[in-house]
């Protein structure tokens, strides 16, 4: 089996990758304690770091690749669209720096072969679907970053963990590559992120660039009753007045700046991914599986903000993404003609995105087998919350008790075995405390997914997860 993984959210990308066989020397082993015994994959904290691919995670299907590939891929995703918004922000650009106490001098910036990443300048005919005119290659993002080490800085935390690189001022020369360049290695040495012809087969992102529309977009709670149910044959489950977060649904559901034919950026994202079904001779019959998950980046000016790969508002978008891609494909739709029949999710910290009704649909649609959704959040996150209580709730527009989680939750604990449930909605006063915001931050989420005492649950396979979760009825 292949698969194709979307990150629905800040950035949005796809990604294909073939089948192989894996050694099941490849597979990390730990002990008791959660020490690495049959590879070398152990982590500053003692845990197990997985090498699991994307073709592991089609293969086997288990919760612990599928989780462990999503999170590698997101990583180096980003990790490529932080260093391409640098150089879009600063190439050509005069900048100044310092030559002394009191003075100062100004250069202009230009970058080695910036076109081996910026992709969407050259001769080739544009895609009207997508930004970048041709592939960016493994070996391309390689190179670039050989080329420039110069431009950028990458800080390292205590534990000798790589931060976002940032635009170096200095301009100073450095020595060896950067921890970042070996993980672009260590991700791209197989196929996971390749076809067998080599190569990132493509990627689009879509960014909130101002901080402020990104929490405009949050805390819009009214429902949206038409965006996703415009007419009755969207409505599957009789009686029901579904609706979905509207500021999640209008970023997703708005015209997208540029697209020729005035299309949302849903219907553009959808197109993408069904020519790829459709055309790419690498994936096009080949029993591919399709998964969606997603993550918030924090852009600020020219450079990523600490909490890179934060996950709620992306989780949100993957939910409404996936689930629309299911609504479609229900409905024999020609837009998703190519698109598998099922649709899985995974998502971390994804708030609430729809009432009663709407979470009817989403069932309705889990019952046929066209979506599943693994919903993993953290005991103490306010985030993937209901009813929020004041003074929080003042500055909201609509009602959060209007609203339920959908799909299989994995509720994780610092300390004692992730617990399976199905829906378990929370309410935001249930898991206020204070280290609510350490709670949110990936690296928790990380932390906690990595303890040993997960790994049973992490062996059953989505279905089987689902089987024993609920009977999409609660």
């Amino acid at each position: 089996m292949r698969l194709i993984s979307i990150l629905v959210c800040a950035a949005l990308t796809a990604s294909v990758s073939h089948g192989q066989d894996v050694p099941a020397s490849d597979v990390p082993i730990t002990d008791e304690n959660g020490v690495c015994q049959n590879d070398n994959t152990a982590a500053a904290d003692g845990s197990c770091r997985s090498n699991y691919s994307l073709s592991e995670a089609a293969q086997d299907d288990t919760v612990d690749v599928v989780i462990h590939a999503l999170l590698k891929i997101s990583d180096f995703v980003y990790s490529f669209a932080n260093v391409r918004r640098i150089v879009k922000a600063n190439e050509g650009k005069t900048r100044k720096k310092s030559t002394g106490w009191f003075s100062s001098e100004k250069y202009t910036v230009a970058f080695d072969t910036p076109a081996l990443i910026l992709t969407q300048d050259g001769a080739q005919e544009q895609s009207k679907d997508k930004l970048f005119k041709y592939v960016v290659t493994p070996d391309a993002i390689k190179l670039f970053m050989e080329k420039n080490r110069k431009w950028f800085d990458e800080p390292v935390d205590k534990d000798g963990v790589a931060g976002d690189w940032k635009f170096d001022k200095t301009v100073s020369e450095k020595n060896g590559p950067f921890l970042l360049e070996a993980s672009v290695k260590e991700a791209t040495q197989d196929d996971e992120f390749s076809t067998k012809g080599g190569g990132l087969v493509y990627a689009l992102l879509s960014t909130l660039h101002e901080s402020t529309t990104d929490i405009a977009t949050d805390i819009d709670c009214r429902l949206d009753r038409e965006s996703f149910f415009e007419s009755e044959d969207d409505i599957f489950v009789s009686g029901g007045k579904p609706g979905t977060h509207m500021g999640f649904t209008t970023y997703l559901m708005d015209e997208k700046k540029g697209d020729e034919d005035g299309r949302k950026s849903l219907d553009r994202i959808l197109a993408c991914v069904n020519e790829e079904f459709k055309s790419n001779p690498d994936v096009a019959g080949k029993g591919f599986n399709l998964y969606v998950t997603g993550h918030r980046s924090n852009w600020h000016d020219d450079v990523l903000c600490d909490d890179t790969f934060s996950h709620s508002l992306g989780g949100g978008m993957a939910n409404l993404f996936a689930f629309k891609a299911a609504q479609l494909k229900a409905k024999n739709d020609e837009s998703v003609k190519f698109l598998p029949e099922k649709i899985t999710a995974l998502t971390f910290a994804s708030p609430i995105v729809g009432n009663d009704d709407y979470n009817k649909e989403f069932q309705y649609l889990e019952k046929k087998g066209n979506l599943r959704h693994i919903r993993v959040s953290n005991e103490g996150d306010v985030i993937p919350t209901n009813d929020v209580f004041p003074p929080v709730s003042l500055a909201i527009k609509g009602n959060t008790k209007l609203y339920t989680q959908n799909g299989v939750n994995l509720l994780l604990y610092p300390d004692k075995e992730v617990e399976v449930g199905y829906r378990a909605t929370k309410s935001s006063w249930s898991q206020f405390g204070t280290s609510i915001l350490t709670n949110h931050k990936l690296k928790e989420y990380i932390k906690r997914v990595e303890l040993p005492a997960n790994k049973k649950v992490y062996q059953q396979t989505v279905e089987k997860l689902y089987s024993a979760a609920g009977d999409f009825t609660d």
